[in-house]
């Protein structure tokens, strides 16, 4: 979705992408912390906020020239798509890191299908884009999710299901599926791939 409508919290000015992600985190948190338990809500707040962190300063490297001429564009900067997919590979590599906590398939296939479509909903409903784009991704993405989620067992399936769904949608939507959030949802798709082959291992050996 293309960020058209900025909104005010407080004393912040915010797109409203960004305001639609501060939402998602928020929520699918709450989620993890109510279905599963509170170790895998602390995993996802914790990437969440390498996440965050790494995007918002991923400017020293996509603007370097520019933060040391005026270091406070920090605060109203990021590194763009280019930070988003370095905050994403963060997030995952820190993910990763805590295998030894056994990274549950299930709780994963959660988050990731609900932070992508949580936030695809806030982000067609707080801006103003082409109609049949924002309906696709709300009907689209909302049947995948209630189907996934409460329905299919078979969790890699669930993952490639979903990945190719939002894809789908993605071609609906005014930048078609060069977007960053396909890329992003391809990455999630990739460790789920890495987490299921690790479950099976472990299964395995024991």
């Amino acid at each position: 979705m293309i960020n058209t409508e900025w909104y005010t919290i407080r004393a912040l000015t915010l797109p409203a992408t960004a305001v639609a992600l501060l939402y998602t985190f928020l929520i699918v948190w709450l989620i993890l912390r109510l279905q599963f338990s509170k170790k895998y809500a602390e995993i996802y707040a914790d990437a969440v906020f390498t996440f965050m962190i790494v995007w918002k300063f991923s400017l020293f490297f996509t603007d370097f020239k520019a933060v040391i001429a005026q270091p406070i564009s920090l605060l109203y900067f990021n590194g763009g798509t280019i930070g988003v997919f370095l905050g994403v590979l963060a997030a995952l590599w820190q993910v990763w890191r805590k295998k030894a906590v056994v990274v549950d398939l299930k709780a994963y296939c959660w988050a990731m299908v609900l932070t992508q479509s949580i936030y695809q909903w806030f982000a067609a409903l707080l801006n103003n884009n082409s109609v049949i784009g924002e309906v696709m991704t709300l009907v689209v993405l909302s049947l995948l999710t209630i189907f996934i989620l409460w329905k299919l067992t078979a969790l890699k399936q669930s993952l490639l299901l979903y990945t190719a769904g939002f894809i789908l949608v993605a071609f609906f939507q005014p930048l078609g599926i060069w977007q960053t959030a396909v890329g992003v949802s391809l990455l999630l798709l990739c460790m789920g791939i890495v987490i299921h082959h690790n479950e099976n291992n472990a299964g395995g050996k024991a």
